[in-house]
């Protein structure tokens, strides 16, 4: 019998696997597939008419790392859809056991004697043997391998640039080995990381690819050497030799044209053959991602396998997903910082690991044994990249340390600048760090800036041990104090569109949170000035950050403030608690009426006059008349139309009280079109529900519910803290009062918890006892709307129109069901139920017990 070599091209169909060159060809047309897949086919294709077991699979494809079936079924599936139309023929799902290839295989051999390999130019035996062993499973960068390689494909040089820590090396490592078959003269790995002195790089270089330059010039010598050659070389961790490398490339394109370079740096090396490819971070789950939404994040998959790795009983479930989301987030997707996080996941589980990044150079030092230096701690990758930096980039690294989030090239030369670093110093600086992927340049424009968390940390660090911590710190808040007043007056000048005001604003209040901060601590008219400033930016729309922003300058409201400031404090506070707490609004809006009225402050005067009103009672009094009659008298039509509408808005509410709703309704309209006018989205949505709530009230209860269900699934699903809630309420009313109960309990499900985050309870709670009652709960109805008095009792006001509807209804069919003491003792013991107990009353099928 006849000997031959092994298989080196397997034909089934009309596609070719060819070993020799680790390529899928369907015809003419190659078919990219990612290495594992590639290792899955040619596993299944050596096999044919055999059932491969699901462990064989995992063991060959996976030999070091534990992984799941996922894995697995998520190879099959890029094979099947590789192979297109017979994929699901050629590879067969035997269930329970594994897969089997179905297909028929035709094998070739090489002549006996030969290889598939040329062996046209002699070449040593190490070019073809010195890559480093892959590092594991390629998770998070399958499409960066594909796209890197196209990108290899049409450059002879290219540069694969991004922070330290980020993956280049490993992602650089695949590569080759993916290429290797496709280079006549092979692949070799150099590691330029040992290589300290300029001088001695291109010998370094030489000895990597097995040359020997003798006594002459070790450049010369590789360059002559490297000429007739048709190869891929990877040059790895070059930005600490950045100049000679660049020299070196440049050299070897011109010389060698036939020779692919592939160069790992955290900077480019800005020759005229270069073609850069940046890496960014792995993609990251959004915070609030469930386990089903989360998996296939890059950042997430790497920390689920290398905490598998350091404890194999570790697994993703419901319950650790979104502390497993924090960390990859607060790590901003970098690898290492990643794996060294999972490593320490095994000990302290992944809540207390979230919680503890703030000291992330302390708690991520558990690098693997073997890797270098620069890899086994965080702080050591940042002292790698930070040594490398001139200068004056260190000085401005640090001081951008103060920055919280993005910021501005103006923010920069603000805060960065003093008698060391002019304009251009600082310019010339930040460019310098963009280039080395310390600082992210957003593609906006105007271009924004900012540090990954994990830079921000050491440059913190950094300004910590410099002694400029505090100047900085207040340059920074005083710059932002700037920003925050400009716009506060910029807004009621009324020269651009509302949204397009707040969109730099927006971006950034981590600054202005900060700045605020500081100045908390130290000057407190700045600390009221911004506070106000980033209560507007906030509006309605963001309730938490709003209210925090007041809350944090509330002790600085005292004797030393200017009048001016304290009244654009008091408007601010009164408009937060309109809704919650009236009766306070009220104290506060009435405060700045009377500073702005001496102030001569005719806007400012409006704007708390118009609060006044619709915190007034549900029983008006003259002295509303006189506010209302005020309000009407001041306003002036070339004023902002975002202003004009709060005025329409107060006028709504007032002809409400009054009962005549047909006038509310027509003031609705004029503020739904005044805030479309001053192109303000969210109080667009606003305006909407509250125009819902004046149908009802009107008794047009049919156009309240096709009004309240166009907008209720228009926002479902977004992140309208206010306006979602408010058509919510005013649709569930809607449907209580036409006896639609079921669709009434859902909305209602879903809006009570948004009603205790924003203090909504009472008007909520006149809704849940309406509801109890429609399903004939009668104690609960009796409990429930004992609570709904209880908290209008507490917040000092009375029912508005429709929920004051809603009460008499309940209190009416109590009137038929239970007897008077049994009300009384009832809703007695509702006024003291808490948000969870009313939940449980309002949601439970059966009556609660007597």
């Amino acid at each position: 019998m006849s000997i031959h070599p092994p298989a080196s091209q397997f034909l089934f169909g009309n596609f070719t696997l060819d070993l020799s060159r680790a390529s899928l060809r369907e015809g003419q047309r190659e078919v990219a597939l990612r290495p594992k897949p590639f290792a899955l086919l040619v596993f299944l294709v050596g096999n044919p008419d055999r059932v491969v077991t699901k462990d064989e699979l995992l063991a060959t494809l996976w030999p070091k790392v534990v992984v799941t079936e996922d894995s697995l079924t998520r190879c099959i599936s890029e094979v099947r859809s590789a192979l297109g139309a017979s994929g699901r023929d050629a590879i067969r799902t035997v269930s329970r056991r594994g897969y089997r290839f179905a297909l028929p295989v035709q094998a070739r051999h090489p002549p006996a004697g030969t290889t598939d390999a040329p062996q046209t130019l002699p070449w040593p035996q190490l070019l073809r043997t010195n890559l480093p062993d892959l590092p594991g499973e390629l998770i998070g960068r399958e499409h960066d391998l594909l796209a890197l390689d196209a990108v290899l494909e049409g450059s002879r040089v290219v540069t694969l640039v991004g922070p330290g820590g980020v993956g280049k090396s490993c992602l650089a490592q695949w590569l080759p080995h993916q290429r290797r078959a496709r280079f006549e003269h092979g692949v070799a790995w150099v590691d330029l990381s040992g290589m300290t002195e300029p001088h001695l790089v291109a010998s370094g270089i030489s000895t990597a690819l097995g040359l020997h330059s003798g006594s002459g010039n070790p450049l010369d010598a590789l360059l002559a050497a490297l000429q007739p050659l048709r190869l891929l070389a990877a040059l790895d961790n070059a930005e600490h030799v950045i100049d000679e490398v660049a020299r070196i490339v440049q050299l070897v394109s011109d010389a060698a044209p036939g020779v692919r370079l592939l160069v790992t740096s955290q900077t480019a090396l800005k020759v005229p053959a270069e073609t850069v490819y940046r890496l960014d971070t792995l993609a990251v789950p959004p915070a609030q991602a469930s386990l089903e939404e989360a998996t296939g994040h890059g950042a997430l998959d790497l920390f689920a396998q290398r905490a598998r790795a350091a404890d194999s009983r570790f697994t993703l479930t419901h319950d650790n997903v979104g502390a497993a989301i924090q960390i990859c987030r607060e790590l901003d997707g970098l690898p290492l910082s990643i794996q060294l996080a999972a490593a320490r996941a095994y000990m302290l589980g992944t809540q207390m690991l979230a919680g503890l990044l703030s000291e992330r150079f302390r708690v991520l030092t558990a690098g693997q044994r073997g890797a270098p230096d620069r890899q086994k701690t965080l702080r050591a990758a940042m002292h790698w990249s930070h040594a490398l930096l001139a200068t004056s980039e260190q000085t401005a690294f640090r001081r951008l340390g103060v920055f919280a989030g993005g910021f501005s090239l103006d923010a920069a030369h603000a805060v960065v600048c003093d008698a060391s670093l002019d304009r251009w110093d600082v310019f010339e600086a930040l460019s310098g760090l963009v280039e080395r992927s310390l600082v992210v340049a957003a593609g906006s424009d105007p271009v924004r800036y900012r540090l990954l968390e994990t830079p921000r940390a050491f440059a913190v660090e950094q300004l910590l041990g410099s002694g400029e911590e505090s100047s900085l710190r207040q340059r920074h808040a005083q710059a932002y104090t700037g920003v925050f007043d400009a716009a506060y007056a910029d807004y009621f000048a009324g020269r651009q569109a509302v949204a397009r005001w707040r969109e730099p604003l927006l971006a950034d209040l981590d600054n202005g949170r900060a700045a605020l901060g500081w100045a908390v601590e130290h000057d407190p008219s700045s600390a009221v000035s911004l506070a106000a400033a980033l209560a507007l930016v906030a509006s309605s729309e963001w309730p938490r950050e709003r209210r925090a922003f007041l809350d944090a300058a509330r002790p600085s409201i005292d004797g030393r403030l200017t009048p001016q400031l304290r009244a654009r404090w008091c408007v601010e506070a009164a408009f937060d608690l309109g809704a919650s707490k009236p009766a306070q609004a009220r104290a506060l809006a009435l405060d700045a009426v009377h500073i702005f009225r001496d102030g001569d402050d005719a806007i400012g005067l409006y704007r708390a006059l118009a609060i006044l009103l619709y915190c007034a009672p549900a029983d008006p009094d003259d002295s509303q008349q006189s506010e209302f009659d005020e309000l009407r008298t001041i306003e002036r039509p070339h004023w902002p139309a975002a202003v004009r509408a709060q005025g329409a808005h107060a006028a709504a509410c007032w002809f409400s009280a009054r009962g005549d709703f047909e006038s509310a309704i027509a003031c609705r309209r004029q503020a739904l079109a005044l805030y479309e006018q001053a192109a303000f989205p969210w109080q667009v949505l606003v305006a909407q529900a509250n125009l819902m709530d004046s149908l009802l009230a009107s008794g047009r209860i049919d156009d309240a519910i096709a009004t309240g269900t166009a907008l209720e699934q228009r926002l479902r699903g977004t992140r309208q803290l206010a306006a979602l809630p408010a058509a919510r309420l005013n649709l569930a009313a809607a449907l209580l009062f036409r006896g639609d109960v079921q669709n009434a309990r859902q909305l209602a499900l879903e809006g009570w918890p948004q009603a205790v985050r924003l203090a909504w309870q009472p008007y909520w709670a006149d809704y849940l006892a309406l509801l109890a009652a429609l399903e004939s709960r009668p104690c609960s109805a009796a409990l429930l709307s004992g609570f709904a008095d209880a908290r209008y009792a507490e917040d000092a006001t009375a029912r508005e129109v429709n929920e004051a509807r809603a009460a008499l209804q309940v209190q009416q069919y109590l009137e038929r069901r239970l007897t008077s003491l049994q009300v009384r003792r009832l809703q007695a013991r509702g006024a003291a139920l808490s948000n969870e107990q009313v939940a449980d009353t309002a949601f439970q099928t059966i009556d609660a017990d007597e």
